[in-house]
């Protein structure tokens, strides 16, 4: 009776969210963005893709995640399309794309400006994480369940879409009720 299901939960990861005027140096343990498309009311939630009823009444932003080394610990590095194509970009024309053991610099001057990457060095003996650890460590931020053992990529990707559809459509229905005032 008194124990918490920690099973279906996942394992969160911190995540790394630059404010103005801060910085930070981080080493990259990803080969490639994990994209993920969401919505916003009151909380970020993901877009259940295709039927998505969500879809119709808020806009859509997509938000790019990287497994990184970060203070000494594996964090998720949440990024913009605009930062994220920043990264990319710089990784790609410098050093012959994203992977692990780049060591990048981020940093924000402001709170509209896009985050500054910039590659310092390279790390080597840097593992990287599969992308299906990564797509399990995401999804936990927004309570979806983890892969199944022996799940696919795209397997997990359909189980977690059907469920994202099952929530949406709940969630729409309830911007679209009226709110009831007491009397």
């Amino acid at each position: 009776m008194f124990e918490a299901d920690r099973g279906t939960s996942g394992n969160r990861w911190p995540v790394v969210r630059l404010r103005a005027g801060s910085s930070t140096e981080i080493i990259c343990l990803s080969r490639e963005f994990f994209c993920l498309t969401t919505h916003w009311h009151r909380c970020t939630v993901p877009c259940a893709g295709a039927g998505c009823a969500l879809c119709d009444i808020l806009p859509a932003r997509g938000l790019f995640y990287l497994a990184a080394m970060c203070m000494g610990r594996v964090h998720l590095v949440e990024l913009g399309a605009l930062s994220a194509a920043n990264l990319e970009q710089h990784a790609k024309l410098l050093h012959s794309g994203l992977r692990q053991g780049l060591v990048f610099s981020l940093s924000r001057r402001t709170g509209k400006s896009p985050v500054h990457s910039e590659v310092l060095r390279e790390q080597v003996g840097v593992s990287v994480v599969l992308p299906l650890a990564l797509a399990a460590r995401v999804m936990a931020l927004y309570k979806y369940p983890p892969p199944n053992p022996g799940e696919t990529l795209e397997a997990y990707e359909v189980r977690i879409q059907t469920i994202a559809l099952r929530r949406n459509d709940l969630l729409a229905k309830q911007i679209a009720e009226p709110k009831k005032q007491p009397v």
